[in-house]
């Protein structure tokens, strides 16, 4: 939309300036948006059974530290860049360096966007059967083997996931092509809201579970012996970049959206706060129901499709409960799929000078033809490929354990040596030197290093 209204202010800045196409209308409008796009998938399903695969508290202390020294440094400086700039995620990088090598930190931002958006939709489209099963009846299944059953003929279908992914891509898609203002940032002022007051009353229901103080416990309580596996430290910060959705040139894009006199410092904090926050919800919601009904928490990546159905089926008003569930998960991914589309769709329309529907709907077409292959990676695709692990597993695990740690220390080494120092700290929007160099260094030396190591380390290198 484009006007002569002034632009908004937050955090500290200035205001004042002509308003722009794609450009959020409130300090609070982005937040919401950028907290959106970090909340999704990896803070309450993929969150929970990483914790529980290791060992609770301890992990929990090791992701948060993770957070801290990794993640909010880093995020400043992707939405430094994308303030700074006010151009998609691969302009971005040539508009600050002279050294024009250094655009391929833009590349591969994008391309971890695109890896995961080749799958995660379709995680997102099991999410939205499984609330539409449970919305239209209790699925009835006495055993767990009987619920693990029904899942792998669900994931194996060669029609159903293909349908749910497909379903997932046109809502997210329909949001993008409305614009940033109208689409992106409305939605998440209705659904951010809806989320936080389901996921209180969720937690709330928890608490109320004979299981909440063993979950307490296992979350808050930790098992030191845990801290002497390498294994923690590389699922920690894993864990840290795919939740706050780190180095997937998300939020280049959003904060180019931002106003150059809207500070940062606060939103960045906000975010990640608001992010871990929702984790440790999340955390103490599903736990509380595990360890009631005498269940493993260390159940794997199938703990939200088998485990907790297994729960609702003998839970008190068990249907309920799995129809906020599996409601709270999919908003969750929707915000994120959203964020993730309008990354390719912000560039499609920078290179083709394209009009936003036109990118929208030709974006989202390609993401549902890029997701069919992680649709029917567990059945007819598997078969094809005659690979014992499926296609969207594959395609996860060099995402999260080599595009993206590759993209993270491109980001953080360019915003810490390449950028112009003076620029780089005047975009921060830190005030006191003590930070400004504390941010710095951790940019040059902390992030890139600590990265590194845990990739190596977790690619069997070291």
């Amino acid at each position: 939309m484009v006007g002569k209204e002034q632009a908004p202010s937050g955090f500290g800045g200035a205001s004042g300036g002509p308003r722009v196409d794609n450009q959020w209308s409130s300090s609070r409008g982005f937040v919401l948006a950028t907290l959106g796009s970090a909340i999704g998938l990896g803070n309450i399903w993929r969150f929970s059974y990483v914790v529980g695969e290791h060992g609770g508290g301890a992990f929990i202390l090791v992701y948060l530290a993770a957070v801290v020294g990794l993640g909010l440094p880093l995020l400043i400086a992707e939405l430094a860049i994308g303030q700074r700039t006010r151009t998609n995620a691969i302009a971005a990088f040539e508009k600050l360096s002279a050294a024009r090598p250094w655009r391929w930190a833009g590349w591969l931002g994008v391309t971890v966007s695109v890896a995961i958006l080749s799958y995660y939709p379709v995680i997102a489209g099991w999410v939205a059967r499984y609330l539409v099963s449970y919305a239209v009846a209790q699925p009835q299944d006495p055993t767990g083997a009987g619920f693990a059953a029904s899942f792998e003929a669900f994931v194996a279908d060669p029609y159903q996931p293909v349908f749910w992914h497909g379903i997932v891509i046109i809502a997210a898609g329909a949001v993008v092509a409305a614009g940033v203002e109208r689409g992106i940032e409305l939605a998440s002022r209705i659904l951010m809201p809806v989320f936080a007051v389901l996921i209180v009353l969720l937690a709330g229901y928890g608490l109320s579970l004979p299981g909440a103080s063993q979950a307490l416990e296992f979350l808050f309580l930790p098992d030191w012996s845990v801290l002497l596996h390498a294994g923690t430290y590389l699922a920690a910060v894993g864990q840290a970049f795919f939740s706050i959705g780190l180095a997937m040139a998300i939020f280049v894009t959003f904060g180019s959206y931002l106003p150059r006199g809207v500070r940062l410092p606060h939103a960045a904090l906000a975010i990640v706060a608001g992010d871990t926050f929702v984790a440790v919800i999340a955390g103490v919601m599903i736990f509380s129901a595990v360890f009631s009904y005498g269940l493993d928490p260390a159940h794997g990546p199938t703990l939200a499709f088998v485990v907790l159905p297994e729960v609702f089926s003998v839970m008190p008003a068990g249907r309920w409960f799995a129809v906020g569930f599996f409601f709270l998960l999919l908003v969750a991914a929707l915000t994120s799929v959203i964020a993730l589309l309008e990354v390719p769709v912000s560039l499609v329309m920078a290179k083709l000078r394209w009009r936003r529907p036109r990118a929208a709907v030709v974006v989202s077409a390609a993401a549902f033809l890029l997701g069919v292959p992680s649709a029917l990676g567990y059945g007819a695709f598997r078969s094809i490929l005659t690979t014992v692990t499926p296609l969207l597993d594959v395609i996860d695990y060099v995402s999260l354990n080599v595009i993206l740690p590759l993209s993270g220390i491109a980001v953080a080494l360019f915003a810490g040596w390449v950028w112009s120092t003076a620029d780089a700290l005047e975009a921060s929007g830190l005030v006191t030197r003590p930070m400004r160099h504390l941010w710095l260094w951790s940019l040059r030396v902390v992030v890139p290093v600590t990265i590194g190591l845990v990739m190596i380390r977790g690619l069997g290198l070291i």
